[in-house]
């Protein structure tokens, strides 16, 4: 699923968008709480630094709700992040990624081939310099 916030908002607009809430069982406000923090980690998927308009933007909120929902998708899991609340931005570290194609798979191989080669330079010098060095459990 990728839909926006804007995406539900048009949806919840719908004059019959009660029989699919009903029918599923779902609460609302539940559901518009989890589309802004999935909108959130979208905007943090694309931007290493995110100013706090931009995601009062992105959820349709004001700016002294920012940090509200930053710490929500902290709390949740969803994303690591700092807040620079002088420079009035969000620093992204890590978050979740909403789909997973070929694009984030090449991304993983290109992070996996530079950490094996970090390794094996770290096991390299390691055995330059002398140092016993555990492979493979042995």
């Amino acid at each position: 699923m990728v839909g926006k916030l804007q995406d539900y908002r048009d949806f919840t607009a719908m004059p019959d968008k009660m029989t699919v809430f009903t029918t599923h069982g779902l609460n609302e406000e539940e559901c518009m709480k989890n589309m802004c923090l999935l909108s959130l980690v979208s905007l943090a998927g694309e931007h290493e630094e995110i100013p706090y308009s931009a995601i009062a933007s992105t959820l349709n909120v004001d700016e002294n709700e920012v940090e509200r929902w930053v710490i929500g998708a902290v709390s949740s899991g969803l994303m690591e992040a700092k807040m620079d609340q002088l420079r009035r931005v969000v620093l992204v570290e890590r978050c979740a990624v909403r789909q997973f194609g070929m694009k984030e798979w090449t991304a993983l191989k290109v992070r996996l081939d530079k950490w094996k080669s970090n390794v094996k330079g770290v096991l390299d010098a390691l055995e330059k310099s002398g140092a016993s060095v555990a492979v493979d459990g042995q």
